[in-house]
């Protein structure tokens, strides 16, 4: 069969449903393939950056490899951005790219640029495909190496391979990528000292959903406070009497007050956090997979192991424990606090005023189905969702360490056509909407039943905190913004406008219960330094 006909067949054959992409003669040949069947649907995207952005999206979502694909030169480079978000993040994504022909490659032709040497620092594997029996080797290697170190393959194909003859056949099945071992002595050293810890906390990350369950059992069992990054913000439901909230800008207060107080910290699948919220001189045990992610502090007790495998070893240690009363009886009295603190903010919303940012947050935490995917653009807003949300069985998506504007929507979509059955929610901001707001109409075309609700507040609103806090006057912040709900209408999307917080609550319950496509145009009130409390860091105070 020809290249663009095995390289189709054999994404079927592992288990790729979608293919994220924006048309080029580069791909000529496998559009036309992938035009003649049906197992994988084409995502027609209007930007190369965004369909990276959802092929990230969909690879933290399932843990699969999924694929993005684009043309040469300017549809390669516009692809980086989001490649660089599932770098960073460390998710398997493919990105499959054309390149010029053959006979072109190292020449002063037109789009023609050295893909492999432009994205080497953000992936794990890379090659040009001159010859077309080099394929099948090349798919095969970038797809093991993206899913065992989970990160971003590239295969550029010269465009006139994907038209000739291959040779390569199409195999059934990938290999298994086994879990690692732990080290026994690692595992028994830190049961050790979790047994005489009189005041211990646990800090859940993303890497702690697959094992949520049991991650909750132990706590219990320990009595331990529960911190949540933002990644784990509804592993646990947060209504739980030992939830504390999470660290950093959109942390809590309960949670340094029991940082402050604590002597032991276990972290749990949290390859990044806010460190300097950590103090110093706390003893930490980290659980983690990989050896890079273990944290470089002098109190650390690394475990690399696998949490399936390592919490259940502890749950039975902990049976021999005796219960340490006070220390629980003190998480439960800041956990008390920490939930009490979204009260106060809802009721400083006037009914007549433009929406607060925190009240959005905390109302949308009570409309929001339980099981609700929220995708969160970067921006003032998803520090505000982190500390108002209360989230019960919700999954954050989000641009976790390269924290890319523009996420949001493109990360809603991938969600939508990935989980169908679940709800979606897009929290985006003015700044980030439009960043990829021609995406409004990939979604349409999908007819993908989300609700986008856009912080309309005028202003890139973290940068312009950032310029007060570091001593600048905001400038080159402030945003001159389209009519959104106009905008949504030209795409054939539904809309509504939000002015004070009066409407806010039907609204919202209205869009959510509408199964369509909906733009929540949310007029907010601008950030102010005095409106935003800020945690100090351990490090700060001294």
């Amino acid at each position: 069969m020809r290249v663009a006909q095995y390289v189709t067949k054999q994404l079927a054959e592992w288990g790729v449903k979608r293919v994220y992409g924006v048309a080029g003669d580069g791909i000529f040949a496998w559009l036309d393939a992938l035009g003649k069947q049906s197992e994988i649907q084409y995502i027609s995207c209007r930007h190369e950056s965004a369909a990276a952005m959802m092929a990230s999206a969909e690879a933290k979502l399932t843990g699969k490899p999924a694929v993005c694909a684009a043309t040469m030169g300017p549809g390669f480079v516009n692809l980086l951005n989001g490649l660089a978000d599932a770098h960073t993040d460390r998710v398997p994504v493919i990105a499959i790219a054309g390149q010029v022909e053959t006979h072109k490659l190292g020449g002063g032709y037109k789009q023609f640029v050295a893909q492999e040497d432009m994205i080497r620092p953000i992936s794990a594997y890379q090659t040009t495909v001159s010859h077309p029996d080099a394929v099948g080797e090349a798919l095969h290697r970038a797809f093991v190496t993206a899913a065992q170190q989970k990160g971003v393959a590239h295969l550029a194909i010269c465009k006139d391979v994907f038209a000739q003859k291959t040779k390569a056949v199409v195999l059934p099945q990938l290999p298994r990528i086994p879990r690692v071992l732990g080290d026994r002595v690692e595992i028994e050293s830190a049961a050790e000292q979790i047994m005489r810890a009189k005041a211990p906390l646990i800090l859940l990350g993303t890497g702690a959903r697959p094992a949520a369950a049991l991650c909750l059992r132990f706590v219990e069992q320990l009595g331990a406070g529960i911190l949540l990054s933002l990644g784990a913000k509804g592993a646990i439901d947060e209504s739980h009497r030992l939830v504390l909230g999470g660290l950093g800008e959109g942390g809590s207060e309960a949670s340094l007050q029991a940082l402050e107080k604590a002597d032991l910290l276990v972290i749990l699948g949290a390859s990044w956090f806010p460190k300097e919220f950590i103090p110093k001189q706390l003893p930490i045990i980290q659980v983690d997979h990989a050896a890079a992610s273990m944290h470089a502090h002098s109190q650390l007790l690394p475990v690399t192991a696998d949490l399936l495998d390592v919490l259940p070893m502890w749950s039975h240690r902990l049976k021999t424990r005796p219960p340490g009363d006070a220390w629980e009886k003190s998480v439960e009295s800041w956990h008390a606090r920490f939930w009490a603190e979204n009260a106060k903010r809802s009721q400083a919303q006037s009914p007549d005023e433009a929406v607060r940012p925190e009240s959005l947050m905390h109302t949308l935490g009570e409309v929001v189905a339980d099981d609700a995917i929220v995708a969160l653009d970067t921006g003032e807003h998803t520090i505000w969702f982190n500390r108002a949300f209360r989230a019960s069985r919700q999954q954050p998506l989000f641009s976790g360490k390269w924290r890319t504007m523009g996420f949001g929507l493109p990360a809603a979509i991938a969600a939508k056509l990935a989980f169908p059955g679940r709800q979606v929610v897009c929290i985006t901001g003015d700044g980030g909407l439009q960043m990829n707001l021609a995406e409004l109409m990939t979604a349409a075309e999908q007819q993908l039943a989300i609700t986008v609700v856009v912080v309309n507040n005028r202003t890139l609103g973290l940068e312009e905190l950032k310029m007060q806090q570091e001593g600048f006057r905001p400038f080159g912040v402030q945003l001159h913004n389209p009519d959104f709900a106009l905008w949504a209408k030209a795409c054939g999307v539904d809309s509504q406008v939000v002015r004070t917080g009066a409407a806010l609550e039907p609204v919202l319950r209205q869009a959510l219960t509408g199964e369509r496509l909906t733009l929540l145009d949310i007029h907010c009130t601008a950030p102010t330094l005095s409106e935003r409390k800020k945690q100090i860091p351990f490090q700060a105070q001294a």
